[in-house]
């Protein structure tokens, strides 16, 4: 089913500017030991508009963890730069949240008192926050589990507190880095569904990177393709045809078929270093979505 528009929310952030939100200009980034340098990442290039829901798809290993962490401020570029709102990113901000692919609630606090641990760390008394906290609570159907500590939760349920934290704060832009990769296939598929609706109930910008295609192709509005050895952006996709919110459409099918022969073309052109960056596919497998 097509996603449907998206209205305000009361938790939606409120967009600071015009032209991307996010975005990346011939962004490197290689890490030094005694023996050699390995660039990890290479002349990244990357635009995220406000509201946009983008997907980053690769080989494990490859360095879309990485880009993630760039993009978050977590770690500095080696050349180029990240720009947030315009402004060059110099360090990590409350205004960029980050979800983990292991959850990091703290054990000793409820639900309820880790989804409120962001405005306590800012200053806030409880009293300020906890409307905005019920709210999420209620979002994403945990009201009933407040009271609970993450001992007591299933492992959905824990990355559904993840997330409810990282969005309670009304971050701009929220970044994923493979939340679902630890769960079965049925609950990573309702958590997927879970994460669409909180996106389009937000309006959060929201950045995603995941080995899956299936996943990549379903949840993202924009996706792109990360080479490997180094890193490198070897195909974008707009996803925001109907077709694609349907994981046994024929156009959905087609696609992800595509995908997996252009990272298995990409991974075989590296592992025999061979020249260039990348072969283009055979005729046999064009992208289905191109005219």
């Amino acid at each position: 089913m097509a996603q449907a528009p998206r209205s305000p929310s009361p938790l939606s952030p409120s967009p600071l500017s015009a032209g991307p939100i996010l975005s990346c200009q011939q962004l490197t980034k290689a890490f030094a030991s005694r023996r050699q340098t390995t660039t990890v990442l290479e002349n990244i290039h990357l635009d995220v508009a406000v509201g946009d829901f983008v997907t980053i798809l690769g080989q494990s290993g490859g360095g879309k963890s990485t880009l993630l962490q760039l993009l978050g401020g977590f770690i500095a570029p080696t050349q180029g730069q990240v720009l947030f709102h315009g402004v060059p990113l110099k360090g990590i901000t409350p205004k960029i949240g980050m979800v983990f692919q292991e959850n990091t609630l703290y054990p000793w606090l409820t639900v309820e008192q880790n989804i409120g641990f962001g405005f306590k760390v800012r200053g806030k008394k409880r009293r300020q926050y906890q409307p905005q906290v019920s709210d999420v609570l209620e979002q994403v159907g945990l009201s009933q589990a407040r009271t609970l500590f993450p001992h007591q939760l299933s492992g959905g349920m824990k990355q559904r507190v993840s997330i409810a934290r990282s969005i309670a704060v009304q971050p701009d832009v929220l970044l994923l880095d493979e939340p679902f990769s630890a769960l079965d296939i049925q609950l990573r598929r309702r958590l997927q569904g879970f994460l669409s609706t909180i996106w389009q109930d937000t309006a959060t910008t929201m950045v995603l990177v995941t080995h899956n295609v299936e996943e990549a192709i379903l949840l993202g509005q924009k996706l792109l393709v990360i080479g490997d050895k180094p890193g490198r952006i070897i195909e974008t996709v707009d996803l925001a045809a109907a077709p694609f919110r349907d994981r046994y459409d024929p156009q959905f099918l087609a696609l992800q078929r595509h995908l997996e022969t252009v990272i298995e073309t990409d991974a075989q052109t590296q592992a025999a270093n061979l020249p260039g960056t990348y072969e283009p596919l055979a005729p046999s497998t064009p992208n289905p979505i191109r005219p």
